[in-house]
């Protein structure tokens, strides 16, 4: 099981390391810069979530795995793009879709480990918290990441991003109350929170604005 979590660990960690240095890139970033946004996108939520669960030192700081996974992405995610510019910018909108991929897929493993641990942290009796957490964990690095880029946060205007992190918690929530094992429960999480989001960009589901 422990194997299995770490596994499912390191698909989220890459998977927001490559959107937050695809972003970084986007926005003309220097190596450093897209380094910096594939670490805080990739650790940030967690690093909330353990701040909210009182697991100090965060997780992240504790093993070097993750923020080392995280910038060894963000490093070879911008010299690909350096050494394949013309490539790189004749295809952006095949990359902004690629992006969308990995941003969504890290946003249901997170979604569904953040709600995991709030669960073993002693809060199951606690269903908002649960989810809160989870909901947290999978949105907490793209909205730090958006706001050192100067973006409105993507969970706050784009396709369903929240909606679809708050259904991936309560399934998980539910099906873990329900005895289901874990890693079934974390599969099947993330499964419904991608593709949510994937349907979502697609059928351009939006919860409309005021104005």
């Amino acid at each position: 099981m422990e194997l299995m979590m770490k596994f499912i660990e390191a698909i989220g960690i890459i998977s927001f390391a490559i959107s937050g240095a695809t972003m970084g890139i986007k926005k003309k970033a220097d190596p450093f810069g897209a380094v910096v946004l594939a670490v805080v996108t990739a650790t940030g939520g967690g690093i909330t979530r353990d701040i909210f669960l009182g697991r100090l030192p965060p997780a992240s700081f504790l093993d070097t795995g993750y923020i080392s996974t995280a910038a060894l992405t963000g490093v070879g995610v911008f010299f690909v793009a350096k050494n394949n510019k013309h490539c790189y910018e004749k295809n952006l909108a095949i990359l902004d879709t690629v992006n969308n991929v990995f941003d969504a897929l890290g946003l249901g493993v997170f979604t569904a480990m953040g709600t995991y641990l709030a669960i073993t942290c002693g809060f199951s009796r606690n269903t908002f918290f649960a989810i809160f957490i989870g909901v947290l964990t999978g949105i907490g690095g793209g909205f730090i990441r958006d706001i050192m880029l100067r973006e409105i946060p993507f969970v706050l205007q784009k396709h369903f991003y929240a909606l679809a992190s708050i259904a991936g918690a309560f399934i998980f929530y539910s099906l873990y109350m329900l005895h289901i094992p874990e890693t079934p429960s974390l599969l099947v999480s993330a499964s419904v929170t991608f593709v949510l989001r994937m349907l979502a960009t697609h059928y351009k589901w939006n919860i409309p604005p005021a104005i």
